[in-house]
C-alpha cells in the first residue's frame, strides 16, 4: 500500500543502499540504519519496503531484497510508476487513489490549494475511504517527491522548478505547440491536462518561471490550431533547447 507513514527522504535512501548492495533482508537493512539504540525503525524500514515495492522499485525472493533493473534513483520515474498505477489498476484500491489524489483534486478542476483534502477526497469516492493521517502521509511524501508545498492544514500543488526541469531535460529539444506538449510529453508523466481540456495552472506558473530563467522559451506564434495561454492568452509555442 502506497498510503505510508513515510517522510521521503528515507526512500531514496533506502532504495539506493539496495540497489548498490542487492540482497539484503529486512533486519540487515534495519541495523545499518538503527544508528542509535533507543528506539525502533523497523516500521519506517517496513513502510519504505512496502512503498517501493509497490512502486515496483524493489523485489523480494526468499528474503532477500533487489532492486527491480538497477536503475538508478530519479523522482520522474516514481511519477511515471504512479502514472501506470492510474491507469491499469481498477476499482478503489488505496493505491489507485494515492495515485490519482493530485490529479483528481488539484488538476482536473484546476485548483492550486485545497485546505480539505481529506473531505474532497472521500467525496469523490463511492466505497472506500481515506483517513487523515494517510492523507498527512500523502502531503508529506508528494512534497518530497515535488509536487508542491505542504501550507498550514493544506497543500499548495505548484510543482518544484527541479521536478519540471527533470522531465523537460528527458524530452530532449523539442520545438511544438504548447498545449500538445504539455498534453503528450509532460501528462503522461505527470497530470497536467483539467477537466474542462486546459493546461493546469500549477503547471503553467512552472513553465512560465522556467522560461523566465532561460531554461526553455514560450513564445506566441500566429494562426496556430492550438489553445493559448497567459494574463493575454500570449503563449501558444513552446521551444527547448
Amino acid at each position: 500500500m502506497l498510503f505510508q507513514m513515510c517522510y521521503g527522504p528515507e526512500l531514496k535512501a533506502i532504495y539506493e543502499s539496495i540497489r548498490q548492495n542487492p540482497g539484503q533482508s529486512r533486519s540487515h537493512l534495519k541495523n545499518s540504519y538503527q544508528y542509535e539504540n533507543e528506539g525502533d525503525i523497523t516500521s519506517l524500514i517496513d513502510g519504505a519496503l512496502t512503498m517501493l515495492k509497490d512502486l515496483n522499485f524493489i523485489h523480494e525472493e526468499d528474503g532477500n531484497i533487489y532492486s527491480k533493473d538497477g536503475r538508478d534513483w530519479r523522482v520522474i520515474d516514481v511519477f511515471r510508476e504512479l502514472s501506470h498505477i492510474s491507469e491499469f489498476e481498477e476499482g478503489e484500491t488505496l493505491n489507485r487513489i494515492f495515485s490519482n489524489l493530485y490529479d483528481q483534486v488539484f488538476v482536473k478542476p484546476d485548483q492550486l490549494y485545497v485546505v480539505n483534502i481529506h473531505y474532497q477526497i472521500n467525496s469523490i469516492l463511492s466505497k472506500t475511504m481515506v483517513g487523515r493521517e494517510k492523507i498527512n502521509a500523502w502531503k508529506r511524501i508528494m512534497e518530497y517527491f515535488g509536487l508542491g508545498r505542504r501550507v498550514y492544514s493544506g497543500f499548495y500543488a505548484l510543482p518544484h522548478l527541479a521536478l519540471l526541469h527533470e522531465i523537460i531535460l528527458e524530452s530532449g529539444e523539442w520545438e511544438g505547440g504548447l498545449h500538445p506538449f504539455c498534453e503528450n510529453v509532460i501528462n503522461p508523466i505527470l497530470p497536467c491536462i483539467t477537466s474542462e481540456g486546459n493546461i493546469f495552472r500549477g503547471m503553467l506558473y512552472g513553465l512560465i518561471a522556467l522560461n523566465d530563467q532561460k531554461v526553455i522559451e514560450i513564445s506566441n506564434k500566429q494562426d496556430l490550431p492550438y489553445k493559448s495561454y497567459g494574463p493575454n492568452h500570449q503563449w501558444n509555442w513552446i521551444k527547448i533547447h
